[in-house]
């Protein structure tokens, strides 16, 4: 499946994704899968620990620990698995899966391509109480978190993140490492692109297109198409450059 382009009054291109996307709702964990290791160990870390043993009750003891940058001794959060050491010692492994715990696109993306380019699989994880539509699609490796929902048509990109409560509307699209926050929504035909950062409760509204790398701040609204490296703010949303 290849990408579908629309051009916008503004010219903003919308790509909306169609590669590295399964046709059907994931879950089940992969019978060949021997470990489970979680990418980063904050507090999204843990979160995503309850969701997968939540995903895959079965197999709870898979999850083995996790990898992060920070692990020497006496800065580890309390957590129910010993952090393994950092992304960048990690040896790939025959039968691990890993699952992507940074909640920053950036950082997301420069850290899972590091690791995919040694050998890694990224296992892609939906909550058991997500609504995931028939005719949706999640790409691999991205985390769909409680009570989130993927509407029908509607597209997740690869390693994209869907925190509780967020949506997608019909026929809208997240791009790779795309992350939505808490009750983030995209409404009805609405993309984001790749590495867009979504706040708290923040909104785009039907029919617009977000460029990629762009933030959307919290509580904001985005009712007009946003070029990319943009920053939207308020509601109705203001657009600025985003300072780096």
């Amino acid at each position: 499946m290849g990408k579908t382009a629309v051009t916008h009054g503004n010219g903003v291109r919308a790509h909306i994704p169609g590669a590295h996307f399964t046709p059907s709702r994931p879950g089940a964990l992969a019978a060949d899968v021997r470990r489970i290791l979680i990418v980063g160990a904050g507090g999204f870390g843990r979160e995503v620990l309850n969701w997968a043993h939540d995903a895959w009750p079965n197999h709870g003891d898979l999850v083995v620990g996790f990898l992060a940058a920070d692990c020497s001794p006496g800065n580890e959060p309390p957590l129910q698995r010993p952090i393994l050491g950092p992304p960048s010692h990690y040896v790939p492994v025959a039968g691990d899966g890993l699952l992507l715990a940074i909640g920053i696109p950036g950082v997301r993306r420069v850290v899972a391509e590091e690791l995919e380019s040694r050998g890694a699989a990224f296992l892609t994880l939906v909550h058991p109480s997500a609504i995931v539509a028939p005719t949706a699609a999640v790409g691999r490796g991205a985390v769909v978190c409680p009570y989130a929902v993927v509407s029908d048509r509607a597209r997740l990109g690869r390693c994209a993140l869907m925190n509780y409560h967020s949506s997608l509307g019909h026929d809208a699209s997240a791009g790779d490492f795309a992350v939505l926050s808490p009750y983030a929504t995209l409404g009805g035909n609405a993309h984001v692109h790749d590495d867009v950062f979504m706040g708290l409760h923040a909104t785009v509204g039907p029919g617009r297109t977000i460029g990629s790398r762009s933030k959307i701040s919290a509580n904001s609204c985005a009712l007009a198409d946003v070029p990319p490296e943009s920053i939207v703010y308020g509601s109705p949303g203001r657009i600025g450059p985003l300072l780096h």
